[in-house]
């Protein structure tokens, strides 16, 4: 977690790629055919877990992780819960912007479907909302594109709002 809302980086951009799909719902098998599908590393799960950004938990887990409710003995921690909000919303922008570029603008879209997985922040993934929906309007029209703009900067709005808190 952060890892993906550092400013910089301390790992790849391809392996932030497939951390972001570490998602606590998908398991190791999906995340590794979505990451051959991506043409990202065969070997980023591994990467990953040897560089300490995943636990060993999820690379044999079958099913989304059991939600356990505290215990008396076990409080809350806020921190933890506000980690993975941060997380979600992270993922919801970056999901939003490489599902909707891929759609509207198909191959034209390739160079920032590319952007978008380099970006490894928030604030970078919000300064491609502008040139994407600029690439949308020359393809679809002023409606679209403004359509696009907006729902990417609601979750962009929602996902720094969040990180700030």
């Amino acid at each position: 977690m952060n890892e993906l809302l550092a400013p910089a980086p301390n790992i790849d951009a391809r392996l932030v790629s497939v951390l972001i799909l570490v998602d606590g719902v998908r398991d190791s098998a999906q995340v590794n055919r979505l990451a051959q599908e991506a043409s990202l590393p065969v070997d980023a799960l591994e990467m990953l877990l040897h560089g300490g950004f995943i636990d060993r938990k999820f690379k044999g887990s079958a099913a989304p992780a059991e939600v356990k409710t505290p215990t008396p003995a076990e409080p809350v921690v806020p921190e933890k819960a506000a980690a993975t909000s941060k997380l979600e919303k992270f993922n919801a922008l970056y999901a939003y912007l490489v599902d909707e570029t891929k759609a509207l603008l198909g191959l034209r879209g390739f160079i920032y479907q590319l952007r978008i997985e380099r970006a490894s922040t928030l604030l970078k993934l919000k300064a491609l909302i502008e040139p994407i929906g600029r690439a949308i309007e020359k393809k679809h029209g002023y409606e679209i594109s403004r359509n696009f703009v907006r729902e990417s900067e609601r979750l962009a709005v929602a996902a720094i709002a969040e990180r700030d808190i």
